[in-house]
């Protein structure tokens, strides 16, 4: 749960340095490095450590997660954002952990239990309440960017739950290893078709910077932790955790870029934490009683 969060955190301050890049090199050349710096951080880690080997049975599945997750899933969230506010996005985006839980029960993954469901509505409702100020969207197409948003809700949480065939047979290091290249080539392809890459060539000294963060703190940290934290416990538990990503990218764009933090925000953050602590209440008294 605590590699959880620390993923979703990083990958709230990813929201802050995305925004120093974007303006500059547009959204898929940001993508795309992003991707490609991640991708050779977590090769370069990896293939000292140990053998990056997937049967040829179960390579359709890894690469098809890596495309779920890191492809489908930035380009849903990215056209979420053409169309309404970030705040808006993000309580969408808060949706997940609900679904996953409703994803993995299905399967049979989980149990549907009272004390998950009430973590997930607290999770919720805490961060409608942080960002209730900014939920405001005005146009004919706002129901367009739910729509993308609730769409990259679902492959998160279709890749939470169905990601636990590849982690029961390879290491977290080796599946990130195959996933996130085979979601930057992805990428690649989707920029080559797009044919905008004048991008490259209007990043400044400060956007590389921003980069090199993307890249490493995150892109790859984030998504490792991301990883090792499903293989290590529950979807619904590592998917409560998405919640502090418009927390800390709010409390961190104040810190960073200057925006105003409101008395709203604080007690939504206390509202995320105390859903964690719901949820996982049973695991605290027993690591308690140890």
């Amino acid at each position: 749960m605590l590699a959880a969060a620390a993923s979703s955190t990083l990958g709230g301050s990813a929201i802050v340095a995305t925004r120093y890049v974007v303006p500059e090199a547009g959204v898929l050349p940001t993508i795309l490095l992003r991707f490609v710096g991640a991708s050779i951080l977590v090769l370069l880690f990896t293939l000292p450590r140990m053998k990056i080997a997937v049967a040829r049975r179960d390579l359709p599945v890894v690469i098809g997660l890596g495309l779920v997750q890191f492809a489908l899933f930035p380009w849903l969230f990215t056209m979420s954002l053409s169309y309404i506010p970030a705040a808006r996005a993000a309580l969408v985006l808060s949706t997940q952990p609900l679904v996953t839980l409703a994803l993995a029960t299905i399967v049979g993954r989980e149990r549907f239990t009272f004390t998950k469901v009430l973590g997930g509505v607290v999770a919720l409702a805490a961060v409608a309440f942080a960002l209730g100020d900014r939920l405001v969207a005005h146009g004919d197409d706002v129901w367009k960017g739910d729509l993308y948003m609730f769409g990259a809700a679902l492959c998160g949480s279709g890749y939470n739950v169905a990601s636990s065939y590849a982690l029961r047979r390879y290491r977290a290091l080796v599946a990130a290893s195959v996933m996130i290249p085979a979601g930057t080539v992805a990428v690649a392809a989707a920029l080559l078709w797009n044919g905008h890459y004048e991008g490259f060539g209007h990043i400044s000294m400060k956007g590389w910077l921003a980069i090199l963060y993307l890249t490493s703190f995150g892109g790859a940290i984030t998504f490792f932790l991301w990883i090792w934290a499903l293989e290590h416990t529950a979807p619904s538990r590592v998917a409560l955790a998405v919640t502090f990503n418009p927390i800390s990218a709010t409390v961190l764009a104040a810190v960073f870029l200057g925006e105003p933090v409101t008395w709203r925000v604080i007690a939504g953050l206390a509202g995320v934490i105390a859903s964690l602590v719901l949820v996982n209440w049973n695991l605290l008294r027993q690591g308690a009683k140890r």
